[in-house]
């Protein structure tokens, strides 16, 4: 009885278990996330962490990446300042396209509906784009107006799995508007395991796309 409980014990908390495995991962994408908003403080540096997290995750989901710490500090200061140049062109639109529909909501005037809808469209492909721009950032070598060259065909190509990433992020879109106590559900997910979480379910994704152009040397 004794053996037999020893031995399932070594079984159970064997690494190679897939049980142990997958808290392993779990908590690989928990130390991930907290990386990742650390590296997010200075702010200008946002852009550089997303790289690093993805270039992660996009390890992990080919098992690949064995230490995730070491992994991400040489990733964050490879791509510190592509990732912050990036990061801050997103950060820039974001800001301009956000004053823009907020002062178009403040003048009441049919005249300008046209101009908001025009926002709105580049607000969702400048969203599509940065959704591309970061993780192939992280796999790839290119110059900064090739990530964006890139980004744009690559979304427009594989506009299915688009479609699919952009669902991934709705229900955190909902959440954050929804209910206070939805938005305060979000915050803590988030600050726990919720940017690498996504990430990490978004690079399976991102695995399956990038590998049609890497078998095919286009990148």
């Amino acid at each position: 009885m004794v053996g037999n409980t020893g031995y399932l014990t070594s079984k159970i908390f064997n690494p190679d278990n897939i049980i142990m495995s997958f808290f392993s991962r779990i908590l690989d994408v928990i130390i991930l996330n907290f990386l990742f908003i650390i590296c997010c403080i200075p702010i200008v540096t946002i852009g550089a962490s997303f790289t690093a997290m993805y270039s992660i995750t996009l390890k992990m989901v080919r098992n690949e990446e064995a230490n995730i710490i070491r992994g991400f500090f040489r990733a964050f200061k490879e791509n510190l300042r592509q990732g912050t140049i990036v990061g801050i062109i997103a950060s820039v639109i974001g800001i301009f396209i956000t004053i823009d529909l907020r002062i178009i909501s403040m003048i009441d005037d049919d005249s300008l509906k046209v101009l908001q809808v025009l926002c709105y469209i580049v607000a969702i492909w400048g969203y599509i784009v940065f959704l591309y721009a970061f993780p192939i950032l992280a796999r790839f070598v290119h110059t900064t107006k090739e990530v964006f060259k890139n980004s744009f065909m690559i979304s427009i190509m594989n506009f299915k799995w688009t479609l699919v990433l952009i669902l991934l992020n709705a229900p955190f879109v909902f959440m954050l508007f929804y209910s206070g106590v939805s938005m305060l559900l979000l915050f803590t997910i988030m600050i726990i395991f919720g940017f690498s979480g996504l990430a990490m379910i978004q690079s399976f994704i991102f695995r399956k796309i990038f590998e049609k152009y890497e078998a095919s040397g286009e990148f």
